[in-house]
C-alpha cells in the first residue's frame, strides 16, 4: 500500500470513527488567510507592517507604530469553488457573507504604550463537493470484508457502519461460513454522493506595544480562539444488477466546535527610514474540542417490510484536545518615500509539532500519522502599494509549496484600493487562494480519488477612522 492509499484509508476511518482527522489538524495549523480589505489586498505579506488589525494579531509589534487612536470595521462575501482538474466541471460553489474584522486601538501620549483590542475570522471553513459516478465499487464492500466472522449480536464493537448495514437489512448472515453477504452486484453501482461543511475558525485578540526608542518596537498579546465546523455527508447507492437490493442511503452528520488560546509576540526594527524589518512567534495553540456525531442508514428490498428498513441513532458526543504547531513569522518591508512600499513575509509552519493531548490513548492514535504525513510548511507572500494622492492601489502575491500528498502547492492573488481624508480612509480589496486537492469518496477500496481545484475568494470592504 504506497502513502496516498494509505493517507486516504487514514482520512476516511479517522471520520467514521474519531473526532479527528489529518485534515482537520492541518487546517487548524493554518495561518490567518482573510482579514482586514489592506490585509487581504496585500495577500497577508505585512509581517512587518501597521496599518491593518488583522496585521497586529499576528505582529503586535507594529502597534507601537500607530500615532493616533483609530477604530476599523470590514466584511466581505466569501465564495468557495471546486472544480475538475481535467474539464473544469464544476462539482461545488457555496457563498456567504462575513464580518472579517473589528478592531480598536489606543495610544497613551505620554508614556507611548499602545493598547489594542481586535476580532478576526482567520479561516472560513465553507464547501460543498459533489462526486457522482456510474458502475463503480459499493462503500458496502469493505464493511462486509470488516464485518465477516462476527455475529450479527457482536457487530457493534467492530464498528458502526458495519452494524447499522445489517441492521438496516443491506446485508444478510451466513451462519455456516460466518460470513455476510448482498443480494446486490457490488461491483456495479451507480453514485450520488455530497460534501457540505460550513464553520470558521474565530480569534479574539488584546495585546499591548511599545518602544525602546525611534528604531525598535516590540509587543505581545493573547488571543482566545474558536473553531467549529459543521459537516454534512450524503451518500446514496443504486444497484444496477441485483436480485433484491436496489438502493443504499447513508447520511452522516457531526458538529465539531472547540476552544482554544494563544499567545504572540514580536518585534519591529528600523535601521534606516526606508526599511523595516520584523520577526513574531505564535505560540502552539491549545485547544479543548467536542463533537456530536450522527449516522443514518437504511436499504429498498422489496422482499422486506418497510417497517423495519430504516436504523437510525448512533449518535454520540465527546471530548478531545489538541495543541497546535508554532508559527514563526519574519518579514521586511521597503519604504519607497510618499510613492508606496513593498512588502515581504514568509511564515514556517513545522506541522509535526501538532499533537493530540488527551489521556486516552484511543484519542492519540493520529499522532504517529501527523509526524509521517505532514512536512514543515513554508507561506511566503510578496504585496506593494502605489500612492497616487489621496488614492492608494494595492496588490499581493501568496505561495506555499505542497507540504502533504493529497494538496499540491497553494498560489494566491490579491488586488485592492483605498481612499483617505483626514481621518477616515476606506478600504476594497479582493483576493482568491487556489490549491488543487484530492478527495475520497465512500469507495470499495479507497484508490481511486477526485482530483478538484479548489479555489476561495473574499471580496472585502472595510473603514478605519483615526482620532
Amino acid at each position: 500500500m504506497n502513502k496516498l492509499t494509505l493517507f486516504s484509508a487514514i482520512f476516511l476511518s479517522c471520520f467514521s470513527t474519531k473526532g479527528q482527522d489529518l485534515d482537520y489538524f492541518a487546517q487548524l495549523n493554518q495561518p490567518m488567510t482573510f482579514g482586514d480589505a489592506r490585509y487581504n489586498g496585500l495577500s497577508g505579506a505585512m509581517v512587518a507592517m501597521s496599518g491593518s488589525f488583522s496585521a497586529l494579531a499576528l505582529n503586535p509589534a507594529g502597534a507601537a507604530l500607530y500615532r493616533q487612536d483609530a477604530f476599523g470595521f470590514d466584511m466581505g462575501l466569501f465564495n468557495s469553488k471546486n472544480t475538475e482538474v481535467n474539464s473544469g466541471k464544476v462539482r461545488g460553489n457555496t457563498t456567504n457573507l462575513n464580518v472579517g474584522n473589528i478592531g480598536f486601538l489606543g495610544k497613551n501620549p505620554s508614556n507611548g504604550v499602545t493598547l489594542f483590542f481586535t476580532y478576526n475570522s482567520d479561516q472560513i471553513y465553507r464547501e460543498r463537493l459533489r462526486a457522482n459516478s456510474s458502475n463503480a465499487g459499493s462503500i458496502m464492500q469493505q464493511w462486509i470484508n470488516n464485518s465477516d466472522g462476527t455475529p450479527p449480536e457482536y457487530l457493534n464493537s467492530v464498528g458502526v457502519y458495519e452494524d447499522l448495514l445489517y441492521q438496516s437489512y443491506a446485508t444478510d448472515w451466513n451462519s455456516n461460513n460466518r460470513s455476510y453477504f448482498s443480494s446486490a452486484a457490488l461491483s456495479n453501482v451507480s453514485t450520488e454522493h455530497l460534501f457540505f461543511r460550513k464553520g470558521m475558525r474565530n480569534r479574539w485578540t488584546l495585546g499591548g506595544a511599545n518602544q525602546v526608542n525611534s528604531t525598535f518596537y516590540y509587543g505581545a498579546s493573547v488571543s482566545v480562539v474558536h473553531s467549529f465546523e459543521k459537516v454534512e455527508v450524503q451518500h446514496k447507492e443504486t444497484f444496477n444488477s441485483t436480485n433484491d437490493l436496489t438502493n443504499l442511503n447513508l447520511e452522516d452528520l457531526w458538529d465539531n466546535s472547540g476552544i482554544g488560546i494563544t499567545a504572540n509576540a514580536g518585534f519591529l526594527y528600523r535601521p534606516y527610514q526606508f526599511l523595516r524589518i520584523a520577526s513574531a512567534i505564535e505560540l502552539p495553540h491549545i485547544y479543548g474540542f467536542s463533537q456530536d456525531w450522527e449516522v443514518t442508514m437504511s436499504s429498498v428490498r422489496p422482499s422486506v417490510s418497510a417497517v423495519a428498513i430504516d436504523a437510525e441513532g448512533y449518535g454520540t458526543e465527546y471530548q478531545w484536545s489538541m495543541v497546535t504547531a508554532p508559527k514563526l513569522r519574519n518579514g521586511a518591508t521597503f519604504i519607497l518615500g510618499r510613492t508606496g512600499l513593498i512588502s515581504l513575509s514568509h511564515t514556517a509552519i513545522p506541522h509535526s509539532w501538532s499533537q493530540s493531548i488527551g489521556n486516552d490513548n484511543d484519542e492519540n492514535y493520529l499522532n504517529p500519522i501527523i509526524d509521517s504525513l505532514l512536512s514543515t510548511q513554508h507561506v511566503m507572500a510578496a504585496g506593494g502599494e502605489f500612492r497616487i494622492r489621496s488614492v492608494t492601489l494595492r496588490g499581493g502575491v501568496g505561495y506555499s509549496p505542497s507540504y502533504r500528498d493529497n494538496e499540491n502547492r497553494m498560489r494566491r492573488a490579491s488586488l485592492g484600493a483605498s481612499i483617505r481624508s483626514e481621518e477616515l480612509t476606506l478600504h476594497l480589496a479582493w483576493s482568491a487562494v487556489q490549491q488543487q486537492k484530492q478527495y475520497y469518496t465512500f469507495s470499495a477500496d479507497y484508490t481511486d480519488p477526485i482530483e478538484f481545484q479548489n479555489t476561495i475568494s473574499f471580496i472585502s470592504m472595510g473603514a478605519v477612522w483615526k482620532f
